[in-house]
């Protein structure tokens, strides 16, 4: 829990009974992730402005942001008003359970391999479902309920994982096949782990599930608040902000992984 950085976001004048919200999401960097004992990254920035200037014509606090597993972090925000969840893939599952706020990144996942290993050949996802390969997926995903779709559940191919970071850990040491990362983020998020990003080699795209990620709040939380974050999320988007950030924090973060390890050779 990051309490004592969330709660020096108090906006607003002095009023009695601020509203207060909860930040839950899932470690994600660059989007999201703990840095030192501080949120960081394109989304958090993006959204800790969007509620300081939201906290400057409604009395606004944040209680928490929190770094949970994601099954945990969902159920947070399915089951407690208030709580402000990113970033996530609006299903048609997921869309009575949330209140949409809008987009907060790119995502479009790619199954990745080591390219030291047997080249797995696949032009389309179903074409993983009956080869003899096992496959790192997260347990709760988006991507395991469409998985589990095309009926890869009955090959007994789908390995469960806590996240990606464990996931990049199986895939190196052999004990999944391939594993889905994020196109953008996969080198670098191999190489902060310090293994050797440039083995991982890309065997097909998961294009049925390349949407956005978006920002949401939980049911039950004041529509006042939830119209001023839509606002807000929109002006602080035409803006430029997001943009920049996103830019910004994609560099910082293949620097601090890839280039950190490489100048340590």
């Amino acid at each position: 829990m990051l309490a004592a950085a969330a709660l020096s976001l108090v906006a607003g004048p002095a009023k009695a009974d601020p509203a207060e919200i909860q930040i839950v999401t899932q470690s994600f960097a660059p989007l999201q992730w703990d840095n030192a004992g501080k949120p960081d990254g394109y989304v958090t920035a993006y959204m800790l402005e969007v509620a300081r200037r939201v906290g400057e014509t409604i009395p606004l606090k944040i209680g928490a942001y929190e770094f949970l597993p994601w099954k945990r972090a969902m159920l947070l925000a399915e089951t407690m008003p208030n709580v402000l969840f990113f970033s996530l893939s609006r299903t048609p599952e997921r869309e009575d359970k949330f209140i949409w706020l809008g987009e907060v990144s790119p995502y479009g996942q790619n199954f990745y391999q080591l390219s030291t290993r047997p080249k797995i050949e696949a032009d389309a996802v179903e074409d993983l479902r009956d080869q003899n390969v096992r496959i790192g997926v997260q347990d709760g995903s988006n991507l395991l309920s469409y998985l589990k779709q095309l009926g890869f559940e009955e090959t007994g191919n789908l390995v469960p994982i806590t996240d990606f970071h464990q996931g990049i850990e199986m895939l190196y040491l052999e004990r999944i096949d391939v594993l889905p990362l994020t196109g953008f983020l996969a080198v670098a998020s191999a190489c902060k782990q310090g293994y050797d990003g440039g083995l991982l080699q890309p065997v097909v795209f998961v294009e049925a599930l390349a949407n956005p990620l978006w920002a949401v709040f939980s049911q039950g939380t004041d529509p006042a608040l939830v119209e001023a974050f839509r606002q807000e999320m929109t002006a602080l988007k035409d803006s430029g902000f997001l943009d920049a950030q996103t830019r910004q924090h994609q560099v910082n973060w293949q620097t601090l992984a890839c280039g950190a390890l490489t100048a340590g050779k």
